[in-house]
């Protein structure tokens, strides 16, 4: 999967982890986009700051070697150049197998109380992504998961919050083939299998 995705996009950067627990943050906002998305194996720190920052927590429990690919701003395009919408990366277990799974995550450390604001978009920028990834041939047959994280959310799961109801998640999932979790932990339980904690 990683040099399907380098042949393509060969500045792609890639980070990858067997630790038991994954951390994805999003420093964009607090650091007035110094630093942006990043993987990390041990929480990182809100900047300037002892506080540990909000993330999306992905529990490894079964080690498996996982690869995160942080797409850049201005990584994908258009036919005239122009930027197309993207959601923050993927992960995806460092395998042979074809038919693994790939995540597809947003990332939102907005306040609370913007959630709303941002429900419409973030489904949105995974959907586009998992389409250029098709369109260009990256994905092919594999579970694809989008992952919708509001680390600054103390829930866990918000799954009411996204969704309006249960036949949008469904009208989603037939058009897209997309299983969208939205919730601040993910455990990953095999190469093809992923689960919101509840």
């Amino acid at each position: 999967m990683k040099n399907k995705i380098q042949s393509i996009y060969p500045q792609s950067v890639f980070c990858s982890s067997t630790a038991p627990i994954l951390y994805i943050a999003d420093f964009t906002e607090r650091t007035d986009s110094n630093r942006k998305v990043e993987f990390h194996e041990t929480v990182p720190l809100v900047p300037d700051s002892a506080a540990e920052m909000d993330c999306l927590v992905l529990e490894n429990s079964s080690h498996l070697p996982i690869v995160c690919n942080i797409f850049d701003d201005n990584q994908f395009k258009d036919s005239d150049g122009h930027d197309l919408s993207h959601c923050e990366c993927v992960l995806f277990p460092e395998s042979e197998q074809k038919d693994i799974s790939m995540a597809f995550v947003e990332i939102k450390d907005c306040k609370p109380k913007n959630i709303s604001e941002y429900k419409d978009k973030v489904k949105t920028q995974i959907i586009s992504t998992i389409q250029i990834f098709r369109d260009k041939g990256i994905i092919e047959k594999q579970r694809v998961y989008g992952i919708i994280s509001f680390p600054r959310r103390n829930k866990l799961s918000f799954n009411q919050t996204i969704f309006d109801d249960a036949t949008e998640y469904k009208k989603l999932h037939q058009k897209y083939k997309v299983r969208f979790i939205p919730t601040n932990s993910v455990s990953i339980i095999d190469e093809k299998k992923l689960m919101a904690k509840l």
